[in-house]
């Protein structure tokens, strides 16, 4: 046996136990402990000290309810612990049934009249705790009848602002299902924004558990999905879902958080499936990864036993459930033995895999092994150190994955080597080809010449549906630029007196460019001249948008969309605005506004939520409107072509003409694209308010 492998076994896991061990939090100070029902905080100097452990002896009253104690029946109980559990200070009562456990704890000064938090862990199988007497709140509804009792193990925080030195807690807690009776976590107390910190730490850590297997566990299946050439990345991401998901119903039990409405027989049922589901996958993905070694039959075995336990979940009761887990977790132990024997049976030199699986597989034992200590010896919950292991132990079996998918492509790389030689014995096949690509380039050419001659056609007769720039509308000058990025474009506008004193603006961008992105302007050119005089903007972009979705669905087509009323007479402007970038409005003395959406952008949804807005456009006023083609600039080092400079610029040329102002903003757009392409179809529209005439009433 090769002396490595005992070494990297052994000292693994032991370095990974060293770590825990230094990430332990425990209290300096071991004064701070309860003693016969009464713990002395006084001590405590800081106002931000904490969160303090509240554990040692509480005392204990059993088959007592608040408000009913009778002081000459009652004892102590260790807090965390079981009362099920017998040791030499205290006897052990029946595992269902209820009691009241009480402390009194003084305070000290630096606390009183300030926010407390209580925190309760994990207590079976629900609770109700009073301070001073008084309801403070609830997990589940214990009762004193089994059957009217409902379980619901949470941890949860309980602030309250103490008045005096000197308070009761009391905590009457039934058990209806579980194997454990009580309070099996520490309780803790401190300051409101001091404990809010820790369990914010304990979330995140349980988010980072979920979210790491969540996202390997994607990773995996999609890399079993676009190779197949073994099935140990798809069990092995099956695994690592299986084990995210089970992150979320144990510890802190984000499942309960993001889903209060679920009951506990729904977590215990997901908590134990998934441990299940993952015990199994585990197998699939060591059986996988190590055929020569591992038993075909021991697998099956295994299998069916795991599937007869999830039936049995599946139908079982809580308290059905509880009890039988515990064979499951012998199961489990069973097979981690047949996993380490197997591992010592493989051979270091061929199978180059194994340093990795020895490292994670002692990692993971090693987690495992402390939390059912602290489960069936201890009888206190475990501190979910198997939920680090299980993180450590999915990055390692990633590196198995890893390595394999390394060795396939030296294998592939060496395969293209000889492609590479095949390529020069084609060499001379290719120089027959020659003669045939050169005719046929010459088809293609002329195709493209034809091509080029329609795309001229198309270019005319879309020009020919905007509105001429020098077309006159009373009361307003306005001049625009049309710049499509090929042939035909994508971008559409129109402007129009609708009605006397009235004009309507419309600037639209069919996503995309080109010839699909032209078609759609066509079709929008054509609803649009039926909806043209609806009475309100947001009415159009509500039309337009029911009409393409009926007619045009199948094109899956989106696009923004703006339409602005100007109002010659009162002088105002009224817009909505539909997923188009943010627009600008210029006061006569120069100062702008930006103009944003009102709206989602058209195309995606029926029912619409779009609101219109309202600003005054006095003389001299100007509306600057353009299609997003203006503002993509993708170049890193360069990032002042956005709606903000925009602006700016347009409001320092407020004074020169419309033609000139829509030069310089062109030209700014070049300047800040420097050599790189244009992406996008570019619009930009000007319009100006002047001298009003007469309309009648």
């Amino acid at each position: 046996m090769h002396t490595a492998k005992y070494l990297f076994f052994l000292l693994g896991p032991i370095g990974f136990l060293v770590f825990l061990l230094s990430l332990t939090p425990w209290h300096k100070e071991e004064n701070l402990r309860a003693y016969k029902g009464v713990i002395d905080l006084r001590g405590i100097q800081s106002a931000s000290s904490g969160p303090i452990d509240l554990s040692g002896e509480w005392e204990f009253f059993w088959s007592q309810e608040p408000g009913k104690i009778l002081e000459s029946f009652h004892g102590n109980m260790t807090v965390p612990g079981s009362w099920n559990r017998e040791t030499e200070l205290h006897p052990s009562y029946e595992r269902l049934g209820y009691a009241t456990y009480r402390l009194k704890i003084f305070l000290p000064d630096v606390w009183v009249g300030k926010v407390l938090t209580l925190g309760l862990g994990t207590i079976w199988s629900s609770y109700r705790l009073y301070l001073d007497g008084e309801f403070l709140g609830e997990s589940g509804d214990p009762s004193t009848s089994p059957q009217h009792s409902v379980a619901r193990v949470q941890p949860r925080s309980f602030s309250f602002v103490p008045s005096s030195s000197q308070i009761e807690v009391s905590l009457f807690v039934t058990n209806n299902f579980a194997r454990q009776g009580g309070i099996s976590s520490p309780v803790k107390l401190g300051p409101s924004e001091v404990m809010m910190s820790t369990r914010t730490r304990t979330i995140f850590t349980d988010i980072f558990a979920f979210s790491s297997l969540v996202i390997m566990g994607i990773y995996h299946i999609s890399l079993y999905l676009y190779l197949r050439s073994s099935k140990a990345p798809l069990y092995f991401g099956i695994m690592s879902m299986a084990i995210g998901l089970r992150t979320l119903v144990t510890n802190t039990r984000l499942l309960m958080e993001f889903f209060p409405s679920i009951n506990q027989n729904g977590v215990q049922m997901i908590e134990q499936i998934s441990m299940m589901c993952a015990t199994g996958f585990y197998l699939l993905f060591f059986y996988e990864t190590f055929t020569v070694y591992v038993s075909k039959l021991y697998v099956k075995i295994s299998l069916a036993i795991i599937s007869l336990f999830i039936l049995m979940t599946v139908f079982g009761s809580l308290e059905f459930n509880s009890s039988k887990v515990v064979y499951f977790h012998m199961f489990i132990g069973l097979t981690i033995s047949y996993v380490i024997y197997v591992i010592f049976g493989i051979d270091f030199d061929k199978e180059s895999n194994s340093s990795y699986i020895l490292y994670g597989s002692g990692i993971l034992f090693l987690g495992v092994a402390i939390d059912l200590f602290y489960t069936y010896i201890l009888k206190v919950s475990s501190h979910q150190v198997s939920h680090i292991a299980l993180v450590l132990f999915v990055f390692l079996q990633s590196l198995v994955i890893a390595s394999d998918r390394s060795s396939k492509y030296k294998e592939a790389k060496l395969l293209t080597e000889d492609l590479q030689t095949m390529n020069l014995e084609l060499f001379e096949m290719k120089e027959k080809l020659v003669q045939k690509v050169e005719d046929r380039t010459r088809t293609l050419n002329d195709t493209l010449q034809q091509i080029n001659r329609e795309l001229e056609i198309a270019q005319n007769v879309q020009r020919k549906i905007l509105t001429p720039p020098e077309r006159e509308i009373k009361g307003i000058r306005f001049d625009y630029v049309y710049k499509p990025l090929e042939k035909v474009g994508g971008d559409f506008l129109d402007i129009s007196e609708i009605n006397p004193g009235q004009v309507r603006v419309l600037l639209a961008d069919a996503v995309g460019h080109g010839v699909q992105a032209s078609l759609m302007t066509m079709a929008l050119k054509t609803e649009y001249e039926e909806l043209k005089k609806l009475p309100c903007p947001t009415n159009v972009l509500k039309e337009l948008n029911g009409r393409f979705l009926r007619k045009f669905d199948t094109l899956e087509s989106i696009f923004p969309c703006f339409v602005a009323d100007i109002y010659l007479e009162t002088k105002e402007v009224r817009y909505a605005s539909a997923g188009h970038p943010d627009q600008v409005l210029i006061s006569p003395d120069g100062n702008f506004e930006l103009l944003h959406k009102t709206g989602p952008i058209l195309g995606l949804f029926d029912d619409l939520e779009i609101e219109f807005s309202t600003y005054k456009f006095p003389l001299g006023s100007r509306l600057l409107l353009f299609s997003d083609g203006l503002i993509e600039n993708r170049r890193k080092e360069n990032r002042w072509s956005t709606v903000e400079t925009i602006a700016s610029r347009a409001s320092a040329l407020s004074n020169v003409s419309l033609q000139k102002l829509l030069e310089e903003l062109v030209v700014m757009e070049e300047r800040s694209r420097g050599d790189e392409q244009r992406y996008d179809d570019i619009t930009i529209i000007a319009i100006e308010s002047r001298e009003t005439p007469e309309y009648p009433a």
